[in-house]
């Protein structure tokens, strides 16, 4: 159960802009961003953020997707929500699954099986090895690698923020809309 009260954004004109602006970026309005809703500027600037980092990066869908199971492997909400869509990204489930456990897949293509392992590094108490960051200068441009951080730091504290705050999952059709969404998004 969620630990703070859920607000009706037709009681406050900050908030109602800001999911107007939210809903624009992203078709709809999760259970994580109104869990955030009783600091309507904090979640303008942490929603913006996020639109930068799934949308306006220098990284491929699939290497996005990727970052996201990955850094969110271990969030329920975050894995349900992305699991779907990295696998609608064309990364296959066998890999998706491997992931999921906490394992960089062997079936991967070489540049993917480093993001898996970056991440992975990343979100770990000992952080990214020397060896690792050469090995993704060998592979990324400096922008993809620091749009790779950037990207998984943003989920990072999205999943702490998720558990901190006892999101609830959405129903399987409110899954429905944002996968639809980012099969449309992509398309374009």
């Amino acid at each position: 159960m969620a630990v703070l009260s859920s607000r009706d954004p037709k009681t406050d004109p900050e908030l109602e802009a800001v999911y107007a602006e939210i809903a624009a970026s992203r078709g709809w309005i999760s259970n994580a961003m109104q869990s955030l809703a009783h600091a309507p500027e904090g979640l303008r600037r942490f929603a913006h953020f996020g639109d930068y980092v799934r949308y306006h990066t220098a990284i491929n869908e699939r290497i996005r997707e990727l970052v996201i199971v990955t850094i969110g492997h271990a969030v329920k909400y975050a894995a349900t929500h992305h699991a779907g869509l990295a696998i609608q990204a064309g990364i296959p489930k066998d890999a998706v699954d491997e992931i999921l456990a906490g394992r960089v897949p062997a079936s991967l293509p070489e540049d993917e099986r480093l993001t898996v392992r970056y991440v992975l590094e990343f979100g770990s108490p000992a952080s990214v090895s020397d060896e690792t960051f050469a090995l993704m200068n060998k592979h990324f441009s400096e922008r993809a690698i620091t749009d790779i951080t950037l990207l998984a730091a943003y989920y990072l504290a999205y999943g702490t923020m998720i558990k901190g705050m006892r999101v609830q999952l959405e129903t399987k059709d409110k899954l429905d809309i944002e996968m639809r969404w980012q099969k449309d998004k992509a398309a374009t």
